[in-house]
């Protein structure tokens, strides 16, 4: 099915759109035409339908200038290329590491956290792969990525037979499906939810108001599972809570910081504000107050299919500190986090050449 949508719309929320469509529908033709664009994907839909989607996706569209911050050629003779990669594919998007990527991963951590530990000697914690679907719940993540989650299931509380599930064989999967629920637990797609869950106890526990926690990420891309978009992958985050005064310098120091590490690293890049691929309620309403206010900022390298997004730094005001029930003394009125994914840095690194 195809519709022609006939007002102007900027580049950037076209790709958006073409990936949202992209994960709904399997595959998408996104083609500027004039005026306007035109939109094919291969589903059933009516024009009308499918021009309800594309209303729906671009409700309040308008051109947002963004802003670089920083922008670096990289080392000098550095040419990117495409990495040695032994990782063997398990499922879409989900990989067995082989030694060489795994060396690859070890020493892209500790080119991290050596770089950030010189610069904030913060609690180091470990975040763990499940997490409370009412986490997600609070953090609203549902309203803005229903898409992105994947839910744990477990067997049903009242079935005891054993012996039906043993005997089930391949390809029976609807069999299968009758003897699970889905339970209060999903697989974690941001690390940093962990510390806003828990962020009252870190606070009494340890002096000050930043943690580093590292941990694995999982989100469901649908269609758009590549070498780089992954289903799952490792984060490594530095989390910022406290007053207003207090988020705000961590928030500037943390783009400092990566500023820093990335001219380090060699890599050529630039860092620019961005926004998320918000998939709920006007989507493009929420990316574009992202890109106005510049709560957002990402560091991306060009690589020989576009540029890959390796790490963002993000401001959220109080959005977490009310979800969560943070400001029950004053001390947390607003929180910031920066993340790495340490997966797509070290393919970067890899494909630049940059890894010993």
């Amino acid at each position: 099915m195809t519709f022609h949508y006939k007002r102007s719309t900027d580049e950037s929320a076209l790709q958006e759109l073409k990936k949202a469509l992209v994960f709904f529908y399997g595959d998408a033709t996104v083609t500027e035409a004039d005026p306007g664009f035109t939109v094919s994907v291969p589903a059933d839909l009516s024009e009308k339908e499918l021009g309800d989607v594309v209303r729906h996706f671009l409700r309040g569209q308008r051109e947002v200038p963004s802003k670089v911050v920083a922008e670096n050629a990289g080392r000098p003779g550095a040419q990117c290329g495409l990495p040695h990669d032994d990782r063997m594919e398990v499922g879409p998007g989900t990989y067995l590491q082989g030694p060489d990527w795994a060396d690859a991963m070890d020493t892209t951590r500790a080119l991290v956290r050596g770089h950030l530990a010189d610069r904030f000697d913060v609690p180091q914690l470990r975040g763990s792969a499940l997490i409370s679907r009412d986490v997600l719940v609070k953090a609203g993540y549902y309203r803005k990525f229903p898409n992105l989650v994947n839910a744990v299931s477990r067997i049903r509380s009242d079935y005891w037979d054993g012996v039906s599930v043993s005997q089930l064989r391949p390809g029976q999967d609807e069999a299968l499906a009758t003897f699970y629920v889905a339970s209060d637990m999903v697989l974690n797609p941001v690390t940093c939810y962990h510390v806003y869950a828990k962020a009252q106890a870190l606070m009494e526990r340890h002096t000050g108001g930043m943690f580093g926690i590292e941990g694995p990420v999982f989100r469901h891309e649908s269609h758009n599972h590549t070498a780089t978009r992954l289903a799952e992958f490792t984060m490594y985050e530095l989390v910022g809570m406290g007053t207003q005064d207090e988020v705000a310098t961590y928030f500037q120091d943390l783009l400092e910081a990566y500023t820093e590490l990335f001219a380090a690293l060699g890599l050529p890049h630039r860092i620019v504000s961005a926004s998320d691929a918000f998939f709920g309620d006007d989507p493009t309403l929420t990316r574009n107050a992202q890109l106005m206010s510049g709560s957002k900022f990402e560091v991306r390298i060009p690589m020989e299919d576009g540029e890959l997004s390796v790490a963002s730094v993000n401001s959220h005001g109080a959005a977490f500190v009310d979800s969560f029930g943070l400001s029950q003394d004053g001390k947390i009125q607003a929180t910031c986090c920066a993340g790495i994914g340490l997966d797509r840095l070290a393919y970067a690194l890899k494909a630049y050449g940059l890894l010993p």
